[in-house]
């Protein structure tokens, strides 16, 4: 059964090289998309404190600097070679950037460190109660007067059963913790707020929406 799927870290390093043309080509509108990532940030001097998990090689943090060019950012991912790629493409700005190779599932993010959290086209590859987890844990690590961005796929409820079905079917005889193998399972835009209200979020607001790719932000 696990050759149907390919481990998470596995299979970003595999498509690092090519990942930005890949989601040019992929997400409605991309350039819209990626500048609207960073337009809840307030436009700052301010050495803010951002944080960007499954950073992949960095698309979003070209709008992020725009808005707040003093910005401190930490970048976590599974795959080492989107961070080798991030790296090189920001590196004018490396006394700015810290780099963690790791799963944001299992790292540490602290309490009431972050001005801004984002999470970008990553967090779809989990189930409600995993999500309901991280998103406990972001909720924490955001300052009290912190926003979460995140920009993702999601579907319609249709969808959303459809896609749930199939992956308990495919997933069954994995023995492997969730988020381990790269399966896309994106929710529709009613259980994301069903999540972000358990998870005590507040003043969810749509921000963009083309297509199946949306951006949404909440704070603490």
């Amino acid at each position: 059964m696990t050759a149907e799927f390919e481990k998470m870290d596995e299979f970003f390093d595999k498509r690092a090289a090519n990942y930005d043309q890949h989601m040019q080509e992929n997400v409605d509108d991309f350039n819209t998309f990626y500048q609207k990532i960073a337009e809840d940030i307030k436009s700052t001097e301010e050495p803010i404190s951002v944080l960007d998990i499954g950073c992949g090689t960095g698309l979003e943090l070209t709008y992020i600097f725009k808005k707040a060019p003093q910005a401190h950012i930490t970048c976590l991912d599974l795959s080492e070679k989107m961070l080798i790629k991030l790296k090189e493409k920001y590196k004018n700005k490396k006394e700015q950037i810290d780099l963690i190779q790791g799963s944001y599932l299992e790292e540490d993010l602290s309490d009431n460190k972050y001005d801004y959290i984002i999470s970008v086209m990553t967090v779809h590859h989990l189930k409600y109660k995993s999500k309901l987890m991280l998103y406990k844990k972001i909720q924490r690590a955001l300052k009290n007067d912190g926003k979460y961005i995140e920009g993702d796929y999601v579907v319609n409820q249709k969808k959303e059963k459809q896609l749930l079905a199939e992956y308990e079917k495919k997933i069954s005889d994995l023995k492997e913790e969730e988020g381990s193998y790269h399966i896309d399972i994106p929710l529709s835009l009613k259980t994301q707020k069903r999540l972000f209200v358990k998870s005590d979020f507040k003043d969810f607001h749509l921000l963009y929406k083309k297509g199946e790719a949306a951006i949404y932000t909440m704070m603490k």
